[in-house]
């Protein structure tokens, strides 16, 4: 009876394990970020056109809005970074965390995080918000 546990117990892990790859990172956690805990965020990017290169820090109020919108953001799967990749204009944002952290973030069809791509599973709900923010330079 001990041996069937055991065996039960391995099998409901494993099986757990083979259908959680490819998942969002559970140390994404986009959602959980809090405004406090943000020195900075810096909004770098290029038009996609000769001299198009661009820098900016968000000012307080503009921390705290795009928190708020990132903290909306709903991840699924982990795609290849061949298929998430776009040419043209791109949009990178910079989190400055109070423990000296950063982490950099890519809005678009596909979420970078760090050096993930992500689906953008609420993509249509939330992408003219996006539009906003990738509008301030």
């Amino acid at each position: 009876m001990k041996t069937n546990g055991i065996v039960l117990l391995t099998f409901i892990f494993l099986t757990s394990t083979l259908f959680g790859c490819g998942k969002q990172d559970a140390s994404v956690g986009l959602e959980s970020i809090d405004v406090p805990e943000i020195e900075k965020i810096e909004h770098t990017g290029t038009t996609g056109g000769k001299d198009g290169n661009y820098s900016y820090s968000f000012s307080d109020d503009e921390v705290i809005e795009f928190i708020n919108l990132l903290n909306q953001v709903k991840l699924g799967d982990e795609v290849d970074e061949s298929k998430a990749v776009s040419s043209g204009a791109v949009s990178y944002y910079t989190i400055y965390l109070v423990t000296d952290e950063t982490l950099t973030i890519s809005p678009g069809k596909y979420f970078k995080v760090a050096d993930r791509y992500y689906e953008f599973d609420n993509y249509d709900e939330l992408w003219d918000e996006f539009i906003v923010f990738n509008s301030i330079k």
